[in-house]
């Protein structure tokens, strides 16, 4: 897979509406262009008629409930997906600190059944700083996530700002063969171009996470980065036991 766009049907799982975007928009857009079905799984897609308090992220970009929160963001999850060319999915569980609104194994089977029969699968990697995707990468792993080809991808922002080149997590090790190794998978320019409209689009978190403006371009600075470095990073798992 590598140097070549992903193909047949691509499931690319999303803690959050706008982690896979961040992450892997480029990547997304090109496979898209190239014939292949990417769907953006996102997990923790929350529900739009809650009317639990906000959390406290969320009362920083101004929303009063859960509900409120997740119809804006939806609406910018799917008008990124939508610039990419991929199609978005989204699962009423809700992140921390909100209701998850299931356990362990009502999430793992609702994770499987939308990537069952996926050619490609890839969940979040590294650096797995946040709380929702550390409980939810190992999860998947542990369970046997089905997919006949299964990756890593680092998460953006948090991996630019490690500082720090990709690799496995502890909590990850016990799941992932000593053979696994990170690579860049490149993409063309339009790509990039896509990927940038595509996260600008999730106006609501782009103050929040710092790549504004205001915070010194620092979107322009990841994007460059990750051009420069040859591509947004994945690693590739063996196949899954059946």
């Amino acid at each position: 897979m590598k140097g070549r766009a992903l193909s047949g049907r691509v499931v690319v799982v999303s803690p959050h509406l706008d982690d896979a975007v961040l992450s892997l928009g480029a990547t997304i857009s090109q496979a898209a262009r190239s014939g292949a079905a990417v769907e953006v799984l996102t997990v923790f897609a929350g529900e739009p008629a809650s009317q639990a308090p906000a959390s406290p992220w969320a009362r920083r970009a101004g929303f009063r409930t859960e509900g409120e929160e997740v119809r804006a963001r939806r609406g910018e999850d799917a008008a990124a997906c939508a610039l990419l060319g991929a199609r978005q999915r989204w699962l009423a569980f809700g992140d921390a600190p909100y209701d998850r609104r299931g356990g362990e194994e009502e999430i793992f089977s609702a994770v499987a059944e939308a990537c069952a029969g996926a050619d490609v699968v890839v969940i979040p990697g590294f650096p797995l700083e946040h709380e929702d995707h550390a409980w939810l990468s190992p999860l998947l792993l542990g369970n046997g996530l089905p997919g006949r080809r299964l990756g890593l991808y680092a998460e953006q922002p948090y991996a630019y700002r490690s500082g720090r080149p990709p690799a496995v997590p502890d909590c990850l090790r016990p799941f992932v063969s000593q053979g696994a190794t990170w690579t860049r998978l490149p993409a063309c320019p339009v790509d990039w171009v896509r990927k940038w409209r595509g996260v600008r689009c999730y106006r609501s978190q782009l103050p929040l996470l710092g790549l504004t403006r205001r915070a010194g371009a620092s979107l322009h600075r990841m994007l460059v980065d990750e051009i420069t470095g040859g591509g947004e990073a994945v690693a590739w798992l063996a196949a899954p036991e059946r």
